[in-house]
């Protein structure tokens, strides 16, 4: 087939310009289908939850209703044994106040605090240890101090022994819950900030180095394409009868035309020459009338 009647040869190649526009417009081409950075909001609910955000909502807002209501009996009953008993040793009003407060703060909370603390502050066997020992103390002073104020007088009461109890037990009950309540709502947040990273690592890999997309090499091609198309665009005619096989035979003549230059083989007299010109050069020598001339590079004899 000669030139007149391959449609190839009648193309035009691009020149180093009009590829490395092409070079720029793949790259545009990948950064518009990568899209824009991911905005954290979009990832909030990105891990699904076992039950639907309302319902988890409910729970966490009975059991802080409940928590109050058990802690109300039982916050009174350790705040009066608590500044009694102080104030038997020391008879001090605002100090025996003070240390009434202390004891429903270290009864009642410390019995959330401790419960709560398990679920971000429990990752080894030994703070898990603490955790439940600390939890214990408190809940045993909860139980003896109600323990101690509601049942004199009322020994043989059945309700009286679970009013007495029931409070310290139902505060313990519950941080459980909001317990779990925390772990979830941690693990929601953990998943979401994982997909976060994941899909900014992979915006940044993309935009930063377009060259690395999996579909790189069809946006570079569809962008050499289209500047062969306008480099040759009074050329409809051969233009029109390209098939694919010819316009993949066409970008590949460009992927390859900024690789034809090869440091060449240098054969010993072309070695000569290439040290003779890379040497220094020499210096010149005045001539007689005052203009210089060069040297000779050897003397003819």
């Amino acid at each position: 087939m000669n030139d007149q009647t391959n449609p190839l040869s009648q193309i035009r190649p691009l020149t180093q310009e009009e590829r490395q526009l092409a070079y720029a417009a793949a790259q545009e081409a990948v950064n518009r289908a990568v899209g824009e950075r991911p905005q954290r909001e979009l990832f909030n609910q990105y891990a699904a939850l076992r039950f639907p955000p309302r319902v988890t909502k409910l729970i966490t807002a009975l059991c802080i209703l409940l928590l109050l209501a058990a802690f109300t009996p039982s916050a009174i009953r350790l705040y009066v044994i608590g500044s009694e008993t102080f104030g038997a040793a020391v008879p001090d009003a605002r100090a025996a106040v003070a240390v009434g407060i202390a004891t429903v703060l270290t009864a009642e909370i410390g019995q959330v605090v401790f419960s709560l603390a398990l679920a971000t502050l429990g990752t080894t066997r030994s703070a898990r240890r603490l955790l439940y020992i600390s939890m214990g103390i408190a809940t045993a002073i909860a139980l003896v101090g109600n323990v101690q104020v509601a049942l004199p007088g009322h020994m043989h009461s059945p309700f009286a022994w679970l009013e007495a109890i029931a409070p310290p037990l139902m505060v313990l009950s519950t941080a459980y819950v909001l317990k779990e309540q925390m772990l979830v709502a941690i693990e929601q947040r953990h998943a979401n900030e994982r997909a976060y990273q994941d899909a900014i690592n992979s915006w940044q890999r993309a935009a930063l180095n377009p060259e690395n997309h999996p579909r790189w090499m069809q946006f570079y091609a569809n962008a050499l394409r289209d500047a062969l198309r306008k480099s040759n665009s009074r050329k409809r005619e051969a233009l029109e009868i390209l098939t694919t096989a010819d316009w993949r035979a066409l970008v590949y003549r460009e992927l390859q035309a900024d690789q034809w230059y090869e440091q060449p083989a240098l054969s010993g007299e072309m070695s000569e020459v290439a040290s003779e010109v890379s040497s220094e050069p020499r210096p010149l020598a005045l001539s007689p009338n005052g203009n210089c001339h060069h040297t000779a590079v050897s003397d003819r004899q």
